[in-house]
């Protein structure tokens, strides 16, 4: 048998307003909040940095055109991949859960870079045969299939949800 005094203590309270957060979760929340400023900050900085370094890097007159414009080109997509990772950061304050396509974007983008870096590479090389031209091969079939997996998963996860797919 259960007394009223014990239905009482154990009852839900009246009002629909939620209970206000405890003061040592709310410390972590705002703790949390200022850590991730801070990591959106550095994003910044050093996708500034990168950028300005690829741009002095792509006149300079000791490197020839073809290595300045692959260079170039891997500075620029290392730029968009950490922008990436900063707008993965902005959209945890937005949504505050693990965003999954970000992360897959990030791979794909990745991939390709690396991809287009190694055929750059073996077409500055000129004639490559023996073990480098076939380790350069296996590099870039793997790398391929890297890239078609993420795609493939990430093809999946919109067709899954595709009110999330951002623009």
């Amino acid at each position: 048998m259960v007394a009223a005094s014990d239905q009482l203590a154990t009852a839900a309270p009246a009002t629909g307003a939620p209970e206000p957060p405890r003061r040592p979760m709310a410390f972590i929340r705002l703790t949390e909040d200022l850590v991730h400023y801070l990591v959106i900050a550095a994003l910044l900085v050093l996708a500034g940095i990168a950028l300005y370094k690829t741009a002095i890097d792509l006149f300079h007159p000791d490197v020839t055109l073809a290595n300045r414009v692959i260079n170039g080109l891997n500075g620029v997509l290392f730029v968009v991949i950490v922008l990436e990772l900063m707008t993965t950061v902005v959209a945890h304050f937005e949504h505050s859960g693990f965003q999954l396509q970000p992360f897959l974007i990030i791979g794909i983008i990745s991939g390709v870079r690396h991809i287009l870096t190694v055929g750059a590479r073996l077409s500055l090389a000129g004639e490559v045969t023996g073990t480098a031209f076939r380790q350069s091969q296996i590099e870039l079939g793997v790398e391929g299939a890297v890239v078609l997996g993420l795609g493939l998963a990430l093809f999946l996860v919109r067709l899954r949800d595709p009110s999330k797919t951002r623009a």
